[in-house]
């Protein structure tokens, strides 16, 4: 065997590790993430059956395997196989090992890569309970923010620069959830997506952030259409145009940057 065969395998390793980084971040953050949103005050923070309530064991938490071993697997139960059709759940793990997969292919294998597949990972999960709940759990925007700031430590930027962008971001945020709002008189960002923007700030560099705030905002405006259409409702979970946006720029510039 060659040096070129051992360079591809040692490729495709490095990408399913992104992808497996990716599906840890993506299947942690759900499953706790949603319980955190769907919780009443007092209730436990652990993961639940959605039909009996009872608590889920790390068995039936393990990612992807954990649904394969249910009864009936293909109609997607809960643990106790009682309520179908939870497709969230998989869904965010599989969406979770494709933003890992594809973080590690664009950016190569470093230190850097395992910030940067857990932070994507943790997209998906974000958007899905934002897009149920409308809300973005604490958190996930805490794992976010930290994630991306070991991120740009790693790959060696300023740590002033990305704080910075973060606090932009921040006052960005808060002008269009009090000010702009107030104008309008109804609610035009959540404290959450506020949260976000700032979590959103360790991932940027000044190149990227008009872009970010940009596409949001097309893709928001595009999602609150279709929403609209769909549920007849003016309220729109903003979190996946974030996602989506913060993503792609992120990718991008790994992406050219390779």
């Amino acid at each position: 065997m060659d040096s070129a065969d051992h360079s591809i395998i040692a490729t495709i390793l490095h990408i399913l590790a992104g992808g497996l980084l990716g599906l840890l971040s993506a299947s942690i953050a759900m499953a706790f993430g949603w319980r955190s949103a769907d919780r009443l005050p007092g209730e436990s923070r652990t993961p639940q059956c959605v039909y009996c309530y009872r608590h889920m064991t790390w068995r039936e938490l393990f990612p992807l395997i954990g649904w394969l071993k249910r009864p009936s697997a293909l109609s997607l139960p809960c643990p106790c196989g009682l309520r179908k059709g939870l497709w969230q759940q998989p869904v965010c793990e599989m969406l979770g090992i494709i933003m890992g997969m594809i973080a590690i292919y664009l950016l190569g294998w470093s230190w850097a890569a395992i910030p940067l597949c857990l932070g994507v990972g943790l997209l998906p999960a974000i958007a899905m309970i934002d897009l149920h709940f409308s809300i973005i759990p604490d958190g996930l925007n805490l794992l976010l923010g930290l994630f991306g700031f070991i991120f740009a430590i790693s790959k060696g930027e300023d740590f002033y620069l990305s704080l910075s962008i973060a606090a932009v971001l921040l006052m960005t945020g808060l002008f269009f959830a009090i000010t702009y709002s107030k104008w309008r008189g109804k609610e035009m960002l959540g404290m959450g997506d506020v949260k976000f923007f700032a979590a959103a700030g360790f991932w940027l560099t000044p190149m990227d952030t008009p872009w970010f705030l940009a596409l949001s905002g097309i893709i928001g405006i595009i999602f609150h259409y279709i929403w609209k259409r769909i549920n007849n409702d003016k309220q729109f979970p903003f979190a996946p145009a974030l996602c989506i946006s913060l993503a792609l720029c992120v990718l991008y510039r790994m992406s050219i940057a390779s």
